[in-house]
């Protein structure tokens, strides 16, 4: 960050008390106990076991006039008194109150105070049709894993997982659509995000390392005794976003689906633990060296679907 830069706006932790601390947003700020991988100038900590390791990004769009507040937490944020739903932007302007784990914030700024505001006694249900990028990661024998290990083992272990894959998302841009224990549903709004393609495939390599880095130090062990591993599927393709206020955000249809179907044979039976379908492929063909198309069978589905495999080295 230049030592000239001037700040669009700052958020205040503690407002109004003896321990307020105004800190300087200049284009975005994520905070969270960790927010690994962002540099000082764009993060503010806090220690708090209820708030995530990356729990909340604040962005300002200068040209625009517009400032947003982004829940990529598993407990949630609150926006005056009314919890928004997870990796939905929703509009701030100066004044409002974030809620973070037990942490009040307060957005200030002279140029964002139009920005927008919910109103809390009105529920929105809304649904979107969105071309998205999509990464779907599946523990490998998580059922056996789960019936044979006591369930606050498993908590902690998972937890150990997941919350540096969470830390990577973000760095990769990515929102947690979904999170159901042994697996993880990750999303990228290509009108939003033109670069989402490469991003969704660079998180699913990255996250394919992380897994080889993070389980052979954990407890839990997959029927052999070996370390956990995951298969992930990357697919591109339209579907339907629907958010009701208060609520996770979901993303549903075929596409979604498909995601889902072929993390579940990704990484068995000899396959690649990153398939990644022909759209996808097509799109991002020249930038990453993949083995030879093959189709596959996806449960509940019609018909084969064809696939490319990716290797981490």
């Amino acid at each position: 960050m230049s030592a000239s830069a001037e700040p669009l706006a700052f958020l205040a932790v503690n407002p109004g008390t003896g321990l307020e601390k105004v800190v300087p947003i200049f284009d975005s700020l994520f905070v969270g106990r960790e927010c690994s991988g962002i540099d000082d100038d764009h993060r503010l900590l806090i220690d708090d076991p209820e708030v995530s390791r990356s729990h909340l990004e604040v962005r300002l769009d200068a040209d625009r006039e517009g400032a947003t507040a982004v829940d990529l937490s598993t407990n949630g944020t609150r926006l005056n008194g009314t919890r928004i739903e997870r990796a939905q932007p929703v509009a701030i302007r100066s004044g409002d109150r974030l809620m973070v784990g037990s942490a009040e914030l307060e957005f200030r700024s002279a140029r964002f105070r139009d920005s927008g505001r919910m109103d809390a006694r009105r529920t929105v249900r809304r649904v979107d049709l969105a071309k998205m990028a999509m990464v779907v990661g599946d523990i490998i024998t998580y059922s056996t894993v789960s019936q044979y290990t006591a369930n606050d083992i498993l908590v902690a272990n998972l937890e150990r997982l997941f919350g540096p894959m969470r830390a990577l998302l973000a760095r990769h841009r990515g929102a947690l659509s979904d999170y159901a224990g042994d697996a993880l549903l990750a999303v990228w709004e290509l009108d939003h995000i033109p670069e989402a393609p490469v991003l969704a495939v660079d998180f699913a390599i990255a996250a394919t390392r992380l897994v080889a880095e993070v389980a052979p130090e954990l407890a839990l062990r997959d029927p052999d005794g070996l370390p956990l591993r995951m298969g992930w599927a990357v697919v591109l393709g339209d579907a339907a976003v629907s958010s009701l206020t208060g609520a996770p955000v979901g993303v549903v249809g075929d596409t979604t689906n498909l995601a889902f179907r072929l993390s579940g044979i990704a990484g068995r039976d000899g396959r690649p633990p990153v398939l990644v379908t022909k759209a996808m492929h097509d799109t991002v063909a020249d930038r990453y060296k993949f083995g030879e198309p093959f189709d596959v069978a996806t449960k509940g589905r019609t018909g084969t679907e064809t696939v490319y495999g990716i290797t981490p080295d």
